[in-house]
């Protein structure tokens, strides 16, 4: 399906929208999205189980058309490269991939140290290496699919299923918000739909190599993302990077 051309933004009414859209399923809410949209309408990857689902799904509707963004921090594990690649050799769709002003040799010459090895530090690499570029991607965009979960808790347990994003001037569309994680695992082996493969081995949730490591089996599914910083400051609170809005509420 072709995208229309020039998307303008809807002026929507939230309350009414998600009033409207609750108890909807994924693919109907993607739908909406698209209609509500069009041209306007891209997706956010994670390159994660739920990315892996929200993809297909777009892919079943026929909405290959639709940008998926991804932002290449520089420091992704190879995997997670060769599953973007597999993601468009399969399905066609319309994976882009952005990156950072800086690359991570520069970054390190501006900066004199590796800025994702200590508190206060980190916070400003995600910003440089993930939202900063993410927000340069999004520019021509109004909607904004995304892979959040409710039953993640911490900061998403109470996403609607559409919230403004004022960073871009836009709509964060959460199609997934009332699935689980065995929901997803489910939909994702019922479609034979290709996700991570460091999800086999350890690592449920997966960001930058330099700041994820495997969660043993009593551990929370977050509990590798960013693990030194949370032993800098001796909690297990979740911690996350700032790409979603949401989060940092």
């Amino acid at each position: 399906m072709a995208l229309t051309a020039d998307p303008v933004k809807p002026d929507l009414e939230l309350t009414y929208v998600n009033s409207m859209l609750e108890g909807k399923s994924a693919l109907e809410i993607i739908q909406w999205g698209y209609d509500t949209f069009g041209g306007g309408l891209a997706m956010l990857s994670s390159m994660q189980k739920t990315a892996s689902a929200l993809t297909h799904m777009l892919y079943s509707l026929g909405l290959t058309d639709v940008e998926i963004i991804f932002i290449d921090t520089q420091y992704h594990f190879p995997e997670t490269l060769q599953l973007r690649d597999e993601l468009i050799e399969k399905y066609g769709v319309n994976i882009k991939t952005y990156t950072p002003e800086l690359n991570p040799e520069e970054q390190f010459r501006k900066y004199g140290r590796e800025l994702y090895l200590k508190d206060g530090d980190y916070q400003l690499c995600c910003q440089m290496r993930k939202e900063e570029p993410y927000l340069k991607a999004a520019e021509p965009f109004y909607g904004f699919l995304s892979g959040l979960m409710r039953s993640e808790g911490g900061a998403r347990k109470n996403i609607p299923v559409v919230a403004e994003d004022p960073r871009v001037n836009g709509y964060k569309i959460h199609p997934l918000r009332e699935m689980t994680a065995t929901d997803v695992e489910e939909y994702l082996k019922k479609n034979n739909v290709p996700v991570h493969p460091l999800h086999s081995r350890g690592y449920p949730s997966i960001g930058c190599a330099t700041c994820t490591t495997p969660v043993a089996p009593d551990e929370d599914e977050r509990a590798g993302r960013w693990r030194h910083i949370r032993e800098q400051r001796g909690t297990n609170e979740k911690i996350y990077c700032g790409i979603n809005f949401s989060d940092k509420r």
